[in-house]
């Protein structure tokens, strides 16, 4: 009698949660030449785009600043990964330090740099399954403001004690991280970035349009409901974690290739304020929206460094949080909400 009671709530809740009709994309054979033509073009214009963006923006400033740009995205896309789960983590820009670290401590013992990515990655499994910790008791603001206070702590104690607060002045443990020669240069590098960002876009895309993005659409709706049908919220909540964490430390690992040298003061609580403006500005949930926020707002800085000689370099993030307030206030849905919208009018499927 129990069973079939439960059967039937979790089949009436999947059907709750399919997409209504409407909304689903058409099939193959009744897509218009309209749609097929802009999809095709759209495709081949953004590959192009990627292709040569360093080349293209090299009047505006150096390719360091668009690789700094993808730094930038690959930790908003870790705190927007979280927005399945409906939690606010201020901890991603801690874990970033965290990668630092790691790969500091894998080139102090000579580990080859195609191993030392996917440590810093399995080394992240630790802090978020501490952080995974907070969400049994903690949840919403409660959980924002624990995280806060661990990334604060994770800055004042180890991030300062081993990376030092200027460079290695004072650090015990920072040394100059060497890239490889095939990445020596930023140009190249980007190239690097790039793959590494697709590939995480690419599992984030898998894991939403999977079960278990039902499942933690599900869990974002009512975790009650979602514990009633025989699923364990605690482990959608820990695998969740523990993606956006992967993200966030791969990013810092990146972030110290990029630059040589990271000192502690790039790791402060208050930049995880502000990476979390860029994910809500990009749409929070949404994959793509958070890789464009994190890129455009990351990138803009430093190009604004360099066509102002640096007149202007102590204005930057002031006027990048004017934009993404407009964007908040004035843009439903954010960037991605904007771009799907546009795209719909492009492919004649506007609703």
């Amino acid at each position: 009698m129990t069973s079939t009671l439960v059967s039937r709530l979790e089949r009436n809740t999947r059907r709750a949660l399919r997409p209504p009709v409407s909304s689903l994309p058409p099939p193959a054979a009744s897509i218009s030449p309209r749609t097929r033509i802009a999809r095709a073009t759209g495709v081949a214009a953004l590959v192009i785009l990627l292709a040569f963006l360093p080349s293209a923006l090299a009047w505006a400033g150096p390719a360091f600043a668009v690789d700094y740009g993808l730094v930038i995205a690959m930790a908003v896309l870790s705190i927007s990964v979280l927005g399945w789960i409906g939690e606010i983590s201020l901890a991603p820009v801690a874990q970033m330090g965290f990668g630092v670290v790691a790969v500091n401590w894998c080139q102090n013992h000579d580990v080859p740099f195609g191993f030392i990515l996917p440590l810093v990655a399995l080394s992240s499994i630790p802090i978020s399954l501490l952080l995974a910790a907070f969400t049994l008791r903690l949840k919403g603001v409660s959980f924002a403001i624990a995280t806060l206070a661990f990334a604060h702590m994770a800055q004042k104690t180890i991030f300062q004690t081993h990376l030092g607060t200027y460079g290695a002045f004072g650090g015990s443990g920072s040394n100059s991280v060497v890239r490889p020669s095939f990445v020596a240069t930023d140009r190249t590098f980007y190239y690097l970035l790039l793959a590494s960002l697709l590939f995480m876009m690419a599992i984030c895309y898998a894991v939403n349009r999977s079960r278990i993005g039902v499942r933690l659409t599900a869990l974002r709706e009512s975790e009650m409901a979602f514990s009633v049908l025989g699923h364990p919220p605690a482990a959608y909540r820990l695998f969740t974690i523990c993606l956006s964490g992967a993200i966030a430390t791969v990013a810092g690992a990146y972030f110290v290739f990029l630059q040589g040298l990271v000192p502690s003061y790039y790791f402060t609580p208050g930049l995880a304020v502000l990476y979390f403006g860029f994910a809500v500005a990009g749409g929070l949930g949404s994959i793509g929206g958070a890789v464009a926020a994190g890129g455009v707002f990351g990138a803009l800085p430093r190009y604004f460094e360099t066509l102002s000689e640096g007149r202007f370099v102590a204005y930057d993030q002031f006027f990048i949080g004017l934009v993404v307030f407009a964007v908040m206030l004035w843009l439903p849905g954010g960037l991605g909400g904007m771009a799907r919208r546009a795209w719909h009018r492009v492919e004649g499927t506007a609703r």
